[in-house]
Order: C-alpha cells, then sequence, then structure tokens
C-alpha cells in the first residue's frame, strides 16, 4: 500500500468512527444501519467490513476511540508517581478535571463523545465489557491512587471510589445539559470564556470535598 492509499485509508476509517459515534450515540447500535454510517461517513458500504469486519467491531472500535480519548486526559494520572504529597495529588486533579471539561465542551468531537457514553452506560452490553477493563478501570484506579494522595484516605475504600465518580459525574453533566446550562445562563453557545467560568466552579466544588474528605479521615 503506497502511503496515499495508507491516508485514505485512515482517513476512511476516521470518518466511519466519528459517524459511528454519532448515529450510535443518537439512534442506538439496532437502530443504525451500516448504510446509514457509511452515508453519513462519505464511505462506501463495504468499507465498514472492510476496515472493522462489520457493525459490531466498528462500535468496539468507536468505544476505543473514546476511552483513549479520556485516557489521554487523565495521562497524568495514570503516570503519577507513588508517594505524592496531598497538595500535589490535589493539584494534578484539578488539572485532570479541567482537561475533561475542556475535552468534552470546547473539542471538536465532544458532543458525539458524550452522547456515546450515555448510550453504553445506561444499556450496558459487550462493548462496556470490553472497554471496562482496558480504559476505565485503569483511569478510575490512578484517579482513586491521587484521591487517595490528596486526602490520606485508602484509595480501595467506597469514599475514594464514589468520591471520585462523584468529581467526574460533574463534569459529564456540563455536557450532557448543556444546552439546559445554556438557556439558563443566557450563553448561546458556550465557548472558552463560559467553559473558565464552568471550571471556576469545578475547581472549587472539588477542593471543597477533598478539604471534607481530608476532615473525614
Amino acid at each position: 500500500m503506497t502511503q496515499e492509499e495508507t491516508a485514505k485509508a485512515e482517513t476512511t476509517k476516521a470518518a466511519l468512527i466519528r459517524a459511528g459515534l454519532e448515529l450510535f450515540g443518537r439512534n442506538g447500535f439496532d437502530a443504525t444501519s451500516t448504510r446509514q454510517i457509511a452515508a453519513k461517513a462519505g464511505a462506501n458500504i463495504s468499507a465498514i467490513s472492510y476496515y472493522f469486519g462489520g457493525k459490531e467491531n466498528l462500535r468496539l472500535a468507536c468505544a476505543e476511540h473514546v476511552a483513549e480519548k479520556m485516557a489521554a486526559v487523565s495521562q497524568m494520572a495514570l503516570t503519577a508517581p507513588d508517594g505524592i504529597g496531598p497538595q500535589e495529588a490535589a493539584e494534578m486533579l484539578g488539572q485532570i478535571f479541567s482537561g475533561m471539561l475542556q475535552a468534552l465542551l470546547l473539542q471538536p468531537d465532544g458532543e458525539r463523545i458524550s452522547q456515546f457514553i450515555l448510550r453504553e452506560i445506561t444499556q450496558p452490553g459487550p462493548v462496556l465489557d470490553a472497554v471496562y477493563p482496558r480504559f476505565v478501570e485503569p483511569v478510575h484506579q490512578s484517579l482513586c491512587r491521587l484521591w487517595a494522595s490528596a486526602t490520606g484516605k485508602d484509595a480501595q475504600s467506597e469514599d475514594v471510589k464514589l468520591g471520585v465518580f462523584s468529581a467526574i459525574g460533574q463534569v459529564v453533566y456540563f455536557r450532557i445539559a448543556r444546552e439546559l446550562v445554556s438557556r439558563r445562563m443566557d450563553w448561546g453557545d458556550p465557548g472558552p470564556d463560559q467553559v473558565a467560568d464552568i471550571n471556576t466552579v469545578v475547581q472549587n466544588n472539588l477542593r471543597a470535598i477533598l478539604r471534607t474528605d481530608s476532615k473525614r479521615n
């Protein structure tokens, strides 16, 4: 395969993943046909089988794309050394959740990603089973270790695990409720300034939770 052919193949695969994210997220897996995906991607319908082996494998590729995006944002947690101090751990958590917020609200594929995530976690199936141990669990465990370093708690405790889910939840909410928040705030389409305002609230909430957890230790 020539360099030009390789580039064209990667472009087609990326277009199919974008189309899959949007259509699977909006309509669900069963209600989305390969013909619809191909049309949305501007690709031949046979490209789905050629590059992914079928619709189910494309769905898995979409999930892995999302997981890799979120893992990239959380890379700081995955590579954090053991034994860091409470202040440094808290600052790292703040940076990670700020990165998640930026990715979901400002990146072009933020809406597709959030719709796909919501669909897959509310209707769990083989995709979640495949992605959870490879991406979701390791990232959550890493965030729990940072949370434990920031609060002095056990990283395996229920309080820490739920605290991390709570922090993730507030970030995700601002994506899935974007239209509701924008209407209430009279923002129109939120841009960098509005996301900065949201991030201020997210950071304040995170610091408050970490302080409370530290006092309860």
